[in-house]
């Protein structure tokens, strides 16, 4: 599994919070791939399923979705000041 980013100690800084979400698009876009890939690879006439699988990386592709919305959030915030 994908190690977090640390929500907590959020970059102060426009560039380097463009930089994480940079970051966190592509983890979220490999995060799809690997999804789509395990649901290809199925087959349930020869008993080959992955819900498990599918099920985590949906999971962790939720967690990356909402660090990208709160570095977002912050760099709009940032705009105000």
């Amino acid at each position: 599994m994908t190690k977090p980013l640390d929500d907590a100690s959020l970059p102060t800084d426009k560039d380097a919070l463009k930089a994480e979400i940079v970051e966190v698009e592509r983890r979220l876009k490999d995060c799809l791939d690997h999804i789509k890939a395990l649901a290809d690879d199925e087959d349930p006439a020869r008993g080959v399923f992955h819900a498990a699988a599918i099920h985590e990386a949906k999971q962790l592709r939720m967690m990356l979705q909402y660090q990208k919305d709160v570095r977002v959030a912050r760099l709009n915030r940032m705009k105000f000041v």
